[in-house]
């Protein structure tokens, strides 16, 4: 089944400001967009609209506008963080109205609360607007997803722990059979595994499985950047997580360092698909592995 391109003036490059958007009909009325930042999900309800990520803070005004005329001036009722990265909520104070619930785990609401310096990124991040916090969080890490209903359409959520940073959540929209993975899936590239706010390479084989058991070979899967995927891109994605970490094990019992793990081609077979340069994927995971264990 095609994704197609919505007729719409921002997809046709016509954003007030920054990149154009690419919409992407999945089915029904669900919408993908792409080119705002991380990956940004759009359901039409009833009198409203719910949204799962936000973009980056630099595209915020330009989604707000995309959302109001894509549906009418709906306000967008109901808004899920899938964890705390600015490319995903960064629009979250520009979207969110008065009475907007914003849907997090409880770890990305306390990220976005506080200030705190990512290593690997060299950079201080400050706390988050109140306006941009969640408003309605969870702590549960129990695999049993939590049910609501949004203008008839079934949504589901839950945590995918300790994958992508340690509050990564999926949201699967069951009448639609899709479901987004914020960071815990990519395409082009190889995962981010943020191990300063909790990410971690075995929590990303496990987060990898649950998104597998959840889904059937006609489930779309809404990655961080990018195309929809299916399960066998999942699949993938999982053989070359846990091979990558049985040899990064080995190698580490041996006492070999990230860069000697490079060196030794340790992704050799997995960087054509998954973007070409493994240096920071394989230096996170050895930093993960040592910081919260195999």
């Amino acid at each position: 089944m095609g994704l197609g391109v919505w007729p719409s003036r921002f997809a046709r490059g016509q954003a007030p400001a920054g990149p154009a958007f690419r919409a992407d009909t999945l089915r029904g009325n669900v919408l993908q967009l792409g080119g705002g930042g991380g990956n940004v999900v759009l359901l039409g309800g009833r009198a409203g609209v719910a949204m799962i990520d936000s973009g980056s803070p630099e595209q915020g005004r330009a989604m707000q506008a995309f959302v109001a005329e894509r549906f009418g001036g709906a306000p967008v009722e109901l808004l899920f963080n899938t964890h705390w990265h600015l490319e995903h909520t960064g629009g979250n104070e520009a979207v969110a109205q008065a009475g907007t619930s914003i849907v997090a785990h409880e770890n990305t609401r306390l990220w976005m609360s506080t200030e705190f310096f990512v290593d690997w990124q060299n950079r201080m991040y400050e706390p988050r607007p109140p306006a941009a916090r969640p408003t309605q969080t969870f702590y549960s890490s129990d695999p049993q997803p939590i049910e609501l209903d949004y203008g008839g359409e079934r949504i589901h959520y839950g945590l995918l722990r300790e994958a992508h940073t340690d509050g990564d959540i999926y949201v699967r929209l069951l009448n639609q059979n899709v479901i987004v993975a914020g960071g815990a899936a990519t395409v082009g590239e190889y995962p981010t595994l943020d191990y300063i706010t909790g990410g971690q390479l075995g929590g990303l084989i496990d987060a990898t499985q649950s998104l597998i058991d959840m889904s059937d070979s006609e489930t779309l899967i809404v990655p961080a950047r990018g195309p929809a995927l299916r399960r066998r891109d999942l699949e993938a994605q999982h053989e070359m997580a846990v091979t990558v970490r049985e040899r990064m094990q080995r190698l580490a019992r041996q006492g070999r360092s990230a860069k000697e793990m490079l060196a030794e081609g340790i992704t050799l077979e997995f960087d054509e698909r998954w973007g070409g340069d493994p240096e920071r994927f394989v230096i996170n995971a050895y930093r993960s592995l040592w910081g919260l264990g195999p």
